[in-house]
């Protein structure tokens, strides 16, 4: 009879109706990677796997991020993964470092599965926690008051003052909100100083012009970095005139350079981006004006010097309307309104430059918008009237086409699309290269004409006292 029950209960367990003690399954802990180097108060990513061999049914496994150092708080640090075959599952944590100090062996992932499998890693690699770098900024002005017209270079010095051995400032920056009535003459905006170290500084300058300066001027600054994030803000003032000045300028004060804003003429609230570039004047050397950003449809301004003239500046103002220094919209569709200007007081002119170009860019976007043909675009320019130049198709790529144009001088200007691409374009033997800061009169010579006009055409007087005195003599003979 005992046969036959060991016999029965064999034959049970073989077919599965009395269940039997599995093994536990085999897990492992992968690599654990992290930044070895942190700032305090910053977070940082752990990453690591689980894997699970020899599972049996449905494997439920706590996965644990244990700190070691101390330096860390972990929001969440246990984790919950599942296995129901064989496998590897990925784990990470966010971790904030609360102090600093170096350990070499921060982290330890621990794992402990329903079946009561487990397994622990503990990570080599040391880690660092510096403390943040602390940033201040200072400003200067060259002057401490100022007229309509007149520059100021606004001076400024960022510093690290963190004590030694504590992180750089990354990616620092310095930006500068100009006030009503100001420009941006010279310089970058903002500025990009890069990494400053413990204990370093950086520093740079602006060159603002006061185009319509009120009583009283703030100038202010404001510093920003990846590390350690946030702003620091500055600001320096200058002394204005008692009331804004009603007239002004064609041209800025001080060197070579164009003018623009409220000191070109046009109207502030028009004006919808400025940019200016200084390029030195070598005689008979090609001078190029490079131009970048999204609101400037300008790339290039370029020609040839005539003379040896130092730094000249060009300002670009791209507007948001027709200039206020026209009397008349461009013809066709208008894409952009600009001003375009070089040196100051007319510097530009047939006697100091020669083969002026400009080079812009047209969204296709707005081509296919309008269902516009790229070849009736053209570059429009403003002295008395409003002239077509001379404008190819340079190049174009899947989001603008690029264009080249030949211009006489420099003043107001359109990009649009014309019809009547039959109309005469204008050439610099109709009007020669000049820069029309003012909008002067191009015509001259007028007087000239009218005294060709006056008297006998053909005639002078002394050829009619001959032919009187011929006659006289005939009669006298008879």
């Amino acid at each position: 009879m005992k046969k036959l029950a060991v016999f029965l209960m064999a034959i049970l367990i073989a077919v599965g109706t009395i269940p039997t003690a599995s093994a536990a399954a085999s897990l492992s802990i992968g690599s654990i990677s992290y930044d070895t180097n942190v700032v305090k108060d910053e977070s940082i990513t752990i990453t690591s796997s689980v894997s699970a061999a020899s599972v049996s049914g449905t494997l439920t496994v706590d996965v644990t991020l244990t700190d070691n150092s101390g330096q860390f708080t972990i929001p969440s640090p246990t984790q919950q993964v599942q296995f129901t075959s064989d496998g590897t599952k990925a784990v990470s944590w966010t971790v904030t470092a609360t102090s600093t100090g170096t350990h070499s062996s921060p982290f330890t992932v621990s794992a402990s599965g329903d079946d009561d499998s487990s397994t622990a890693k503990t990570a080599s690699s040391a880690i660092t926690v510096k403390d943040r770098p602390v940033l201040s900024v200072s400003s200067s002005t060259d002057i401490s008051s100022v007229s309509a017209g007149q520059e100021v270079v606004l001076s400024y010095v960022v510093s690290n003052s963190a004590s030694s051995g504590a992180a750089d400032a990354t990616n620092v920056k310095v930006d500068l909100a100009l006030p009503s009535g100001w420009s941006l003459s010279s310089g970058t905006d903002p500025a990009s100083l890069g990494t400053i170290a413990p204990g370093a500084s950086s520093s740079g300058s602006w060159t603002v012009v006061a185009d319509d300066p009120s009583s009283s001027n703030t100038l202010p600054l404001s510093v920003t970095s990846t590390i350690p994030g946030g702003t620091v803000t500055t600001s320096s003032s200058v002394v204005g005139p008692s009331t804004s000045s009603d007239t002004s300028s064609s041209s800025g004060g001080g060197g070579g350079g164009g003018g623009g804003g409220g000191a070109s003429g046009e109207e502030y609230e028009n004006i919808a981006h400025k940019a200016v570039k200084k390029v030195y004047m070598q005689k008979d050397v090609l001078a190029e004006y490079e131009f970048t950003g999204e609101e400037n449809p300008i790339s290039i301004v370029s020609f040839t010097p005539k003379l040896n003239a130092g730094m000249i500046d060009v300002t670009i103002e791209v507007l948001h309307d027709t200039s206020a220094l026209v009397d008349s919209k461009p013809n066709g569709k208008v894409y952009r309104n600009m001003n375009i200007w070089v040196g100051k007081g007319g510097w530009a002119s047939s006697s100091t430059i020669s083969s002026p170009e400009v080079s812009f860019s047209v969204e296709k976007s707005w081509l296919e918008e309008n269902d516009i043909d790229s070849a009736n675009v053209r570059l429009m320019r403003y002295t008395t009237e409003w002239n077509q130049l001379e404008t190819a198709i340079a190049d174009e790529d899947s989001d603008f086409v690029y264009f080249t144009a030949k211009t006489p001088g420099f003043s107001p200007f359109a990009i649009s699309a014309v019809e009547d691409t039959s109309i005469v374009e204008a050439s610099e033997d109709e009007s020669e290269t000049s820069d029309d800061t003012g909008l002067l009169e191009e015509n001259e010579g007028t007087e000239q004409q009218e005294e060709n006009s006056n008297g006998l055409p053909g005639f002078s007087a002394l050829t009619l006292v001959g032919m009187l005195a011929v006659a006289f003599v005939a009669s006298r003979r008879r």
